[in-house]
């Protein structure tokens, strides 16, 4: 069996863990829990190792950050997974209990882990285990929304994931203090709300008094979520053509801004005269620049990242100035209009 490649990155903002996992010898490769906000440098990771990347996986319906999965399906080719309970129409794959997924030599083992969610799923990798919220180092995923079950969740740890090997690696979804990785027999002795010698009672009376504060992010989250990163519902923004984008990018204007959201890579091949690159991800930062224009106009490949970012920036006040083509590069590669 090959030699597999293993990254684990975070983000600060929402204490969330993302896993890219390869083969050596294939390069074919799967992305666990993206964060939307941290896109570009999980891209600039597959990138950089020359990647294919297969599949983009979440472990549940988070509601403390958008995914990234649609942008690495829309960007790679990537195929989406989630769950099979979550219900998320736009997934390629809605993962049964026992589903595996091949990347190179490797097999990753898709377990059913209810209880934080209805659609908790862990991913086992030889002798790793991917959890999500399911379990979390010396702690476990909050039960009271969200189709929480405190039974079920302690169901699923007891027969999922303490049934593993005591030495399997147990990789989380979440830490807040700075802890990478746990084991299975770590947990069995020493998680406060799971050691191997409380009951269910005992995990019960935990869960239902830790008067936890509802999720801040959740609105905006959950939505998205079901989406797999964002809603294809227009925003604020108008509709317009590549053929306007065309004739601003002839008779410029400093009231007006054209934003390509590809990747910088993408954007060197070939833009749009006159306009700027802020790939898909980072439009945020951008917020106050876009003020002062009267109108933007965002346009990407075929017009769902720029959709992407028009619901990013409509979310955090930036209204009535975006147009958005239903088109994009690819129409204007076709029309045959000029590139620099």
């Amino acid at each position: 069996m090959g030699t597999i490649g293993f990254r684990q990155l975070f983000d600060y903002d929402t204490w969330t863990y993302t896993y890219l996992l390869w083969d050596q010898d294939t390069k074919e490769a799967v992305i666990i829990d993206p964060v939307r906000e941290q896109y570009l440098r999980d891209l600039e990771a597959v990138t950089d190792l020359q990647l294919k990347l297969l599949y983009a996986l979440d472990t549940h319906v988070h509601v403390d950050h958008v995914t990234a999965l649609g942008m690495f399906r829309d960007s790679m080719g990537a195929q989406t997974a989630v769950g099979k309970p979550a219900g998320v129409g736009c997934a390629d794959i809605l993962l049964e209990d026992g589903q595996e997924l091949q990347f190179g030599k490797h097999t990753l083992k898709a377990l059913a882990t209810p209880g934080h969610t209805d659609a908790c799923t862990s991913y086992q990798v030889e002798n790793m285990v991917f959890t999500g919220d399911a379990i979390l180092i010396r702690g476990c995923g909050r039960t009271d929304f969200q189709q929480g079950s405190p039974e079920n969740l302690y169901r699923s740890i007891h027969e999922k994931i303490f049934s593993l090997p005591d030495e399997t690696l147990i990789y989380p979804g979440h830490d807040y203090r700075g802890r990478l990785v746990t084991s299975v027999g770590e947990e069995k002795r020493l998680n406060p709300r799971l050691k191997t010698d409380n009951s269910f009672e005992d995990f019960n009376r935990i869960m239902n008094n830790l008067n936890l504060p509802y999720p801040k992010r959740i609105d905006e989250s959950l939505p998205a979520n079901l989406d797999c990163g964002v809603t294809e519902e227009q925003g604020s923004e108008t509709v317009c053509t590549m053929e306007e984008i065309k004739h601003l990018s002839e008779n410029p204007s400093e009231d007006v801004l054209l934003v390509d959201v590809r990747t910088p890579q993408e954007y060197g091949n070939g833009h749009v005269q006159g306009s700027i690159n802020i790939p898909l991800g980072d439009e945020a930062q951008y917020l106050d620049k876009f003020k002062t224009y009267e109108k933007v106009y965002l346009f990407c490949r075929s017009g769902r990242r720029a959709r992407y970012a028009t619901s990013s920036l409509n979310n955090k006040g930036l209204e009535n100035i975006i147009c958005v083509p239903t088109t994009g590069m690819l129409h204007w590669d076709q029309a045959g209009y000029p590139v620099n």
